[in-house]
């Protein structure tokens, strides 16, 4: 486990090499979502870094600019692949502009089946 907090659990992922994040991220979780991103982009993850938003049952504005942001410093060294964005996220990335960045991929896959890392 990566970090876990009363509304937010997020696993790392072996295969894919990624996160999975379970639960809510607002403005009380986010500091501690970002490090857990800049971990995963600086050495625990491959070059593209899978995450798993399908058991994510809400995320705010900051939360989808920390996704945005870790993507915006991966600078060609990772790309970020988001499976299962709920739909009006994925609007709203659609409609700032955010979904438009090279390093960052949303995919309509669902994340493939894996076990969490210890």
């Amino acid at each position: 486990m990566a970090y876990r907090d009363k509304q937010l659990v997020v696993w790392r992922m072996q295969r894919p090499s990624g996160l999975r994040l379970i639960g809510a991220v607002d403005v009380f979780n986010v500091r501690r979502v970002e490090e857990v991103l800049a971990g995963a982009l600086y050495g625990q993850c491959d070059f593209d870094v899978h995450i798993d938003l399908s058991l994510i049952e809400f995320m705010d504005v900051s939360g989808i600019r920390a996704l945005v942001s870790a993507a915006e410093r991966a600078e060609g060294r990772h790309r970020i692949i988001l499976h299962g964005l709920p739909p009006l996220m994925s609007k709203v990335m659609e409609v700032v502009g955010w979904s438009d960045s090279p390093t960052l991929l949303i995919v309509q896959e669902d994340f493939p089946q894996a076990e969490p890392q210890d």
